[in-house]
């Protein structure tokens, strides 16, 4: 069970180094038809004083690119993970002749593949922690006009 509260979540996202707090999921929509994505936020506390170094971050089966912010014990990790564009799926009538008739393969998300994989300063063993699943999160942002 996650929660964004900054309570740690379920045993399975627990580690002797850090405990994941929370796991967040913003979906946006760009300016232009068809463009959209996530933005993923995990929130890690660190158990002691460590130098945490996050290596890899994967997000509902897409290991997608990241930023990591330590402030205090708290290790923040944020990545964007934009999704296919379906308005750039042509079929063959519309496309110019000689192009490949395949189409782009979409997005797939497996919302059951999310972990984090990070290294302990001093050392070169990989650490994994899974959690179970982002809680969406709506903004509270209003439209341009």
């Amino acid at each position: 069970m996650l929660a964004s509260c900054g309570m740690p979540v379920s045993s399975l996202s627990q580690d002797k180094t850090v405990s994941v707090m929370s796991a967040e999921k913003k979906e946006w929509i760009g300016g232009r038809a068809g463009v959209r994505g996530a933005i993923y936020t995990i929130k890690l506390k660190q158990k002691n004083n460590s130098v945490i170094t996050v290596k890899t971050f994967r997000a509902e089966g897409n290991t997608i690119p990241f930023v990591q912010k330590n402030t205090g014990n708290t290790i923040t990790i944020s990545g964007n993970l934009p999704y296919k564009n379906d308005d750039d799926i042509k079929t063959a009538d519309q496309m110019p002749a000689g192009s490949s008739v395949e189409n782009p393969v979409p997005q797939k998300l497996n919302p059951k593949d999310n972990w984090i994989e990070y290294t302990v300063k001093g050392s070169q063993v990989l650490h994994k922690i899974n959690f179970e699943k982002f809680i969406s999160v709506e903004t509270s942002e209003e439209p341009a006009p």
